[in-house]
């Protein structure tokens, strides 16, 4: 019984064969940066602005005494709200909020004009509140205790069989 001879790889296809590991290692390494780069950059601030951000030119058509609500709604849109009760006031607020990575969003900036109408309905005065003139509220951390939030499993069983 003759055993099969080995053969030995010819110095090209050993070439060869090194080289399609360099390069499957290569872009292995190429598709990792890349991923590893994308990662990173995922992790920056994140910036939103919501409401009507109000700019110079848009105040420059406003004018005290002449200017009305219609003209108002018609240039800036619907007011972010209305006062209550009547007290004839258009509210446009916006505001920017920057949320750092694994962190809790913070106020950046915060404005609010506030149009006052006559009875007429024409414009009387411009006010401005900004995130300094406004409050500061502080959050508690405590939960509202509710009946029914330390049920065991027994107890919402039995519980559920007595209202049927």
């Amino acid at each position: 019984m003759t055993r099969p001879s080995r053969t030995k790889l010819a110095p090209t296809k050993l070439a060869h064969t090194k080289l399609g590991q360099s390069r499957v290692l290569s872009f292995a390494l190429f598709c990792l940066a890349s991923l590893s780069l994308a990662t990173v950059s995922a992790c920056g601030d994140r910036v939103s602005s919501h409401g009507h951000v109000i700019n110079e030119s848009e105040l420059k058509q406003i004018t005290i005494g002449t200017t009305t609500k219609a003209d108002i709604v018609q240039l800036l849109g619907q007011p972010s709200f209305a006062g209550a009760f009547d007290t004839q006031k258009l509210y446009y607020s916006s505001q920017v909020m920057l949320q750092p990575v694994a962190s809790v969003k913070q106020t950046q900036r915060r404005v609010i004009y506030i149009f006052t109408l006559n009875k007429n309905n024409v414009l009387e005065a411009i006010d401005l509140v900004d995130k300094d003139d406004g409050l500061t509220i502080a959050h508690i951390d405590d939960k509202t205790p509710t009946p029914g939030d330390r049920f065991g499993i027994l107890d919402q069983v039995f519980t559920n069989i007595r209202r049927q």
